[in-house]
């Protein structure tokens, strides 16, 4: 009997020819290696935007920077590098927001035997069998307390350890180098500063009189909540030459910048909401001065208000804003003047002769001394 012959059967694409295959293959490598030029083409290219951008962000800081030498050197003043590198990061803005919880444990820390709470307007008081308490929405801390169970202090390095342990049950963390401590006729005086992130908010510290018989006075302001980093567009067009150009047009008969620190100032204070507006406090050789980095105001430290809110209006944000990227702020073409006014942008001769470094019409604002808000 006649067998069948056997056929194979081949699954539909299981096998391919060798050499449809090898026709494809190439092609394919082609189009990768296009693909791979043009990424490599164009992430070179990014590159030298870059560095030209770099370059010419570089270029300018160097020709401001050589500008206000000029200008310092005109007007005699002494700035060290240090001053400049300082400068150059500004504070982060801070928001806080009244932590009743810790205020009701610096209470009970003052007072003994039954505590009765009543509000005297806006002012929240607490009385105690010992004495009384009271604090606003401000910030502001007045109490008057006899505290018999502590030892009374016998010198100043024990009159240190009693307030530190007060406010420490109190949950508010100081360290002792925030803390100066004075002896007088009749006792001790401890001054407690308040600190965000280890920068002063300046106005903010509590002091505390102690005494014969443990006897307490306590007055200041303290905010008693979590600092949050907050965002303010304003200080998107921040220029370390512009703060030193303001505080130097601002102040007369300075001679030398011996440092600059970050300090902060309070704002926005209704509803037990404040704002920690960023500073830097200058160090001269006529004493010491806090600049608003957000108004350019300048105001010595002895004289700050610190109850007068220091925010700037919305106008003068869009204005700081729309600052950061104006052209205008290049040299003009024809005089080679640099136009300093940020509120028109055009040629006002309050800047610097590029050649000759000369200042022409230096002096700020008669009213405000504030040079980026010349119309006050």
């Amino acid at each position: 009997m006649k067998q069948k012959p056997k056929h194979r059967f081949l699954r539909k694409g299981k096998h391919m020819p060798a050499q449809s295959r090898n026709t494809r293959r190439p092609a394919w490598d082609g189009v990768k290696n296009v693909w791979i030029a043009v990424l490599l083409a164009l992430n070179l290219l990014l590159l030298a935007v870059l560095g030209a951008i770099n370059g010419y962000d570089a270029w300018l800081s160097n020709r401001t920077r050589a500008r206000l030498d000029s200008m310092l050197a005109q007007k005699g003043i002494l700035c060290g590098s240090s001053v400049y590198h300082t400068l150059e990061t500004c504070p982060q803005a801070y928001t806080l927001r009244t932590d009743d919880e810790v205020q009701e444990a610096f209470t009970r820390a003052l007072l003994t035997g039954t505590v009765d709470t009543e509000a005297r307007g806006s002012v929240t008081a607490w009385n105690g069998d010992n004495g009384t308490v009271e604090w606003s929405p401000s910030g502001a801390v007045t109490a008057q307390v006899r505290l018999p169970a502590v030892i009374e202090p016998q010198d100043t390095e024990q009159a240190e350890a009693v307030v530190y342990g007060l406010l420490k049950q109190a949950g508010i963390s100081v360290r002792r180098d925030q803390i100066e401590t004075q002896e007088n006729e009749t006792g001790y005086i401890v001054t407690v500063w308040q600190e965000i992130r280890r920068t002063e908010l300046a106005g903010c510290r509590l002091q505390f009189t102690i005494a014969p018989g443990n006897q307490f006075t306590i007055e200041g302001t303290w905010c008693t909540g979590t600092a949050e980093p907050m965002t303010i567009r304003a200080l998107k067009s921040y220029s370390a030459e512009q703060v030193l150009l303001t505080f130097v047009q601002s102040q007369e008969g300075v001679g030398q910048i011996i440092s600059v620190q970050p300090a902060y100032v309070l704002s926005d204070r209704s509803g037990g909401r404040f704002t920690a507006i960023p500073c830097w406090r200058f160090t001269t050789d006529k004493g010491e001065y806090i600049l608003n980095i957000l108004t350019g105001e300048v105001a010595a430290t002895e004289n700050l208000d610190i109850g007068t809110s220091t925010e700037p209006d919305d106008s003068f944000r869009e204005e700081l804003d729309t600052w950061e990227d104006d052209d205008s702020r290049d040299p003009d073409v024809d005089t080679g003047d640099t136009p300093w006014d940020a509120d028109t942008g055009t040629d006002t001769d309050t800047g610097m002769e590029p050649d000759t470094g000369d200042v022409v019409n230096p002096e700020p604002d008669s009213d405000t001394g504030d040079l980026w808000d010349t119309e006050g």
